[in-house]
């Protein structure tokens, strides 16, 4: 075994900090969190007093893993309840990031994941005809800026073929909308947009304008470059004013308006990545 820190949740900061790509730091950040509460939870015991050693012991491991497809660490409510057993593709990347992190370790686990379950991607005629509609069908209890910053999302899916987690580093200077074509640059690559997602688009860099135009005394430069900012004001901590709405949006506050957008207006919660479009030859 390297030489780690002997407690759980220092080994595992010094381990995300070896990862250099903001989404899977997330991700794993996320899971290795969630495995020392459980394991402090059973223990009994605050998450300081977890050894790194504890997350090593493959018993310990798979009686975690066993939980979370159970459904019992659940954070947030699922689709079928708060309860609802973990998907597949959850339990792959929780495997993973164990796996990931025992080999930093100098421990290696080698857990075998569960295989990846891949969601129908809608065909390009079917994605282009679910965006039309969802331009134009403002779902009753969802705030109107927050539905015009999911459809273009959307837009963006349908015309790049790009999923969340290449959209959600967007800025304003990656949408080109005043060209004879437009387009947008995801991953260092421009795209032509066609003219329901160029409309879509640019009502949202108008809404992202009036959400974003008085912060010049709430960040450094003033000016919001990220393209996704939220739409409601943050929860207030203690001391603390609320952040305003207009900063910067994580990737799960994304997904869940999206979420609703889709579960609202279509009957059925789709995700992102169904819209990127499925080779009709394939």
């Amino acid at each position: 075994m390297t030489a780690v820190p002997a407690r759980a949740t220092a080994a595992t900061a010094r381990f995300l900090d070896t990862l250099h790509t903001p989404a899977t730091r997330r991700q794993r950040s996320a899971f290795l969190q969630e495995y020392v509460s459980w394991l402090a939870s059973v223990r009994q015991c605050h998450t300081s007093k977890v050894a790194t050693a504890d997350l090593l012991e493959e018993e310990s491991a798979l009686a975690w893993l066993a939980a979370a497809q159970r459904g019992q660490t659940r954070r947030r409510r699922g689709l079928a309840g708060p309860t609802a057993r973990a998907a597949a593709n959850s339990m792959a990347a929780r495997t993973s990031a164990l796996n990931a992190f025992s080999r930093f370790c100098g421990h290696p686990l080698q857990l075998r994941p569960p295989a990846p379950e891949f969601a129908a991607r809608l065909t390009p005629t079917e994605a282009h005809r679910t965006l039309r509609l969802l331009t134009r069908h403002h779902p009753a209890g969802m705030l109107q800026s927050t539905w015009e910053r999911s459809v273009a999302l959307v837009a963006l899916a349908v015309c790049t073929g790009h999923g969340i987690a290449a959209l959600h580093p967007m800025r304003l200077a990656d949408l080109e909308l005043d060209r004879a074509l437009p387009r947008a640059r995801v991953g260092g690559e421009w795209y032509p947009l066609d003219a329901v997602s160029r409309a879509a688009l640019s009502r949202w860099k108008t809404t992202h304008q009036a959400l974003t135009a008085g912060h010049l005394k709430v960040l450094k430069g003033g000016r919001v470059e990220e393209l996704w900012v939220t739409t409601v004001p943050g929860r207030a901590k203690p001391g603390q004013a609320a952040p305003p709405a207009g900063l910067p949006a994580a990737v799960r506050t994304l997904e869940s308006a999206h979420r609703k957008l889709t579960a609202t207006a279509l009957g059925t919660p789709l995700l992102f990545e169904q819209f990127c479009g499925a080779d009709p030859d394939a």
